[in-house]
């Protein structure tokens, strides 16, 4: 092979011009036009039977498809290396774990920081968030000893940042996250897309934490330097996450304009994982605009849910799932929505995560809706719990004052006065002082 295509893409679209085949022509009727044309333009990846078919029809091998080598310079495990990384794209997480470990067991030095990086997102998808931030401090500390690595260092301290806040350790995220971006700036890099990116990252670990000031702050100065120096997709990332902060701050008109502006920026350019991340994320404001708007908010879920079904990992369907389920919730269909949000619950059962929180709160109150108002009461004042406990101070603090007004609707006052005590100690508010004993003389005062 002389071509020189650098992507599975560009490769099978060289071969197919050099061979004089249409687009319908490759695809002979096991596959359509359309999804050959996705392939190609490295919109779609094909899973390995449609490897091993186009393959066939190019006259090429496999081999040539996924690494742009022939069967004879290739090395074997290179080989298993890109099936493995071919699992993960398609959503087979678990088998491409298990190639990814087998391969480490062999030690191949040449490969072993490819390996780590794939083994890492792997171990992201399936939801073990200690062993894939395990893998990152190994890729870390190897890129700052100039180690060659198949990614940059700033890629690794955002996802690491990123990591730690779905996990619900945002102190540790804010923390890692400012010491990122001291390095950053110390090196020159301010400005950069990667930079953008990581600033972006920090702004939702502050909001997750409920500093909506810092955010706000933080996400201003993310926006001006995306706004001068950023790509499409670095501008996307500003405005993502900066209207998370816009509408816990009660802006939902300008949120909306931000995830908007975020989608049309990034529509081209990014991933496919990543844009069904960005109709969650639009999806989830549309449902808590005032009034709700669930007629917008379901072909964004709809759509988001079908991508993260075949691609991405328990985390991202768990936290869409909470969504539809509020969806069902606000569209009067109870039942649908405890389905739903049970649903999710069991997609991260084991795992440590504010987004559990979020849906069993979403459980509790679909619970009361459907009449089994004590159960539901309990699974609220337990989810609510459950984000204090894990650092989400502003989701919790609403969760209790939402708690406190059910409590109290309930004829339960006694429970909602310490729900409402609860939604102070979220907010850091300190306990009155003991008002002083009342005078002998004064007129309140009782006799014996």
């Amino acid at each position: 092979m002389t071509m020189s295509a650098s992507t599975l893409g560009q490769r099978v679209r060289a071969l197919r011009r050099e061979r004089g085949l249409s687009q319908a022509d490759l695809a002979g009727g096991t596959v359509s036009a359309s999804y050959v044309s996705l392939i190609e333009s490295d919109r779609r990846t094909p899973e390995p039977p449609v490897v091993e078919l186009l393959a066939e029809r190019l006259g090429t091998t496999v081999e040539y498809l996924l690494t742009g080598r022939d069967r004879t310079e290739l090395d074997e495990r290179l080989l298993k290396l890109r099936f493995a990384e071919l699992a993960l794209a398609n959503g087979a997480a678990t088998e491409a774990r298990d190639r990814l470990l087998d391969l480490t067991r062999e030690g191949d030095h040449e490969l072993i920081w490819e390996t780590l990086w794939a083994l890492t997102r792997a171990h992201e998808a399936l939801g073990e968030t200690d062993r894939a931030l395990d893998g990152l401090e190994r890729l870390i500390a190897a890129a700052r000893r100039g180690e060659t690595l198949p990614v940059g260092l700033l890629p690794l301290l955002t996802m690491r940042c990123r990591l730690l806040s779905e996990a619900g350790d945002f102190g540790r995220s804010i923390e890692l996250g400012e010491q990122a971006l001291t390095e950053v700036r110390r090196l020159g890099l301010e400005g950069t897309d990667d930079e953008i990116r990581l600033a972006s990252t920090l702004v939702a670990a502050y909001w997750g934490r409920g500093d909506l000031t810092t955010a706000q702050r933080l996400a201003a100065r993310v926006i001006e330097r995306a706004e001068h120096n950023g790509s499409r997709r670095a501008r996307g990332s500003a405005y993502w996450n900066a209207a998370l902060v816009t509408e816990a701050r009660g802006d939902f008109g300008l949120a909306l304009e931000m995830v908007e502006k975020a989608l049309a920026l990034m529509a081209e350019d990014d991933s496919e994982r990543s844009l069904a991340r960005l109709r969650l994320t639009y999806g989830w404001l549309l449902l808590r605009a005032d009034p709700p708007e669930p007629g917008r908010a379901a072909p964004l879920l709809a759509q988001a849910h079908e991508v993260f079904l075949r691609t991405s990992d328990s985390g991202d369907l768990a936290s869409c799932e909470t969504e539809l389920a509020r969806l069902e919730l606000l569209s009067g269909r109870p039942a649908d929505a405890i389905a739903m949000a049970l649903r999710a619950m069991g997609r991260l059962e084991g795992r440590t995560a504010v987004e559990a929180g979020r849906a069993r709160w979403v459980l509790g109150l679909a619970m009361v809706a459907d009449g089994r108002n004590a159960a539901g009461v309990e699974e609220c004042r337990t989810a609510a719990e459950e984000l204090q406990s894990l650092g989400a101070r502003l989701e919790a603090a609403q969760a209790w004052r939402e708690l406190a007004e059910l409590q109290a609707r309930h004829g339960d006052p006694a429970q909602a006065l310490e729900s409402y005590r609860r939604m102070a100690d979220c907010a850091d508010v300190r306990p009155p002082a003991p008002l002083p004993a009342t005078h002998p003389n004064h007129p309140a005062a009782t006799t014996g």
